[in-house]
């Protein structure tokens, strides 16, 4: 049975059944999807980047011009220009932005600024794609572009036909506000909700129960997936009472920071321990006190094994990417090392997408990459240490070395 947390205050949701899986949340700021009249502030053309002014108090996005396929007109610094968040900051790197501005949900995406018609699945039948010109010269904007994709072996005309009215009512009123207010840079899109950024992670399966603080919220979530027309799949939506509820806030802080901890136990008996840095994140796994097998050899692959299920479990909670450093327990059987391999391979196809292995370094460490998508879990909810300015360790209070500071009493011998 899967469970989901919400809370409100946070903008937190955290997903989890034996144990914590994934923790998503939602800034006041720069969230993928966000869209903003900006103000180019920057171009860079050696580097193909131009910096775009988003507001004016944080920092500013930048657009990676190769991507920018759809459009051709030179950028102008001054300019206003209408961007979307495309990747969310990390640390003091600002968001990727992009004019292919896109709204809509993974079956129907509407591209207000793209002027590229109407794109239809190639899996669709010939009648359905009759009736799906028919309804895009009923309904699409001029000058504008409509994707339709194929989920399902069968689809459904007026389930298509309400959700574009849904999207263009949106278009319309970001048009709207950004045609209200003459001041620029601002965000005009409408903020986005937690249960916005479960839906596309598609954490809501059969039975998953949502658990609430409050009937209040819980009638709230509701009513946000009737609109959504999530109601085919049976969802259970629960509350607290009022003497939990009290202590409610408290026990997400709970999970919050026990998924930040860089220790994580393995079932096996030993441990992981995971170290993020800027450039890079290295995991050393440890055996700690387990030898139950009857060979080194076997406990050595034993606990390699269970390793790697526990940091795939870490990679995802922790929404951890760019690239990782596995120091595993060193193996010199070579069939225990393409076994390990192998299993690392295929849990990291079937679990995170947009991963891969890079290679083995001669000394034993594996190198894995995953493509960011959005903010990690320490650039969520951590802040860097201001006494240790982020090295993570703290000087211990001790009295001065005398014989240091006479050391430093230098004399001019020459010159």
């Amino acid at each position: 049975m899967k469970y989901i947390i919400l809370e409100e205050k946070k903008k937190v949701g955290i997903l989890f059944d034996n144990h914590l899986e994934q923790i998503t949340s939602i800034k006041a700021s720069y969230n993928v999807g966000d869209i903003y009249v900006g103000i180019v502030e920057g171009i860079l053309k050696s580097l193909n980047i131009v910096f775009i002014k988003l507001d004016d108090y944080k920092q500013n996005g930048f657009m990676v011009l190769k991507d920018e396929i759809f459009f051709t007109e030179n950028l102008n610094i001054g300019e206003e220009i209408v961007v979307q968040i495309s990747k969310e900051q990390v640390s003091q790197k600002g968001p990727t932005v992009t004019r292919n501005v896109c709204l809509g949900d993974q079956n129907i995406k509407f591209y207000p600024y793209n002027d590229t018609g109407f794109i239809i699945d190639k899996e669709f039948n010939f009648q359905n794609k009759q009736y799906l010109q028919v309804i895009a010269r009923l309904i699409k904007p001029r000058r504008t572009c409509i994707d339709v994709r194929r989920n399902k072996n069968k689809i459904n005309i007026w389930e298509i036909i309400s959700s574009l009215e849904k999207i263009l009512e949106q278009s319309l009123a970001i048009e709207k506000n950004k045609k209200r207010k003459n001041v620029s840079p601002r965000l005009i899109s409408f903020q986005q909700e937690v249960i916005d950024n479960i839906l596309k992670k598609k954490w809501i399966k059969q039975g998953t129960i949502i658990i609430t603080k409050s009937k209040m919220q819980a009638f709230k979530v509701k009513k946000q997936l009737v609109n959504r027309q999530y109601t085919k799949n049976r969802v259970y939506i629960e509350y607290c009472s009022k003497k939990i509820s009290e202590n409610y806030q408290d026990y997400v802080e709970h999970l919050i920071r026990k998924a930040l901890r860089k220790k994580a136990q393995l079932i096996t008996g030993g441990h992981i321990i995971i170290e993020k840095t800027e450039a890079l994140t290295s995991i050393d796994v440890n055996s700690g006190s387990f030898n139950k097998l009857k060979t080194s050899r076997e406990t050595i692959l034993w606990i390699n094994l269970a390793a790697t299920k526990e940091i795939i479990n870490q990679l995802k909670l922790k929404n951890i990417s760019g690239v990782i450093v596995i120091d595993f327990i060193g193996m010199n059987n070579q069939d225990d090392q393409l076994s390990l391999l192998e299993y690392l391979d295929g849990q990291l196809k079937l679990c995170l997408t947009n991963s891969q292995i890079i290679q083995i370094s001669e000394i034993g460490l594996v190198e894995i990459t995953k493509q960011r998508e959005e903010r990690n879990i320490y650039d969520t909810f951590a802040k860097k240490c201001l006494q240790c300015k982020g090295i993570g360790y703290l000087r211990g209070k001790k009295n001065l070395n005398y014989a240091t500071t006479n050391f430093l009493e230098t004399s001019v011998i020459y010159g």
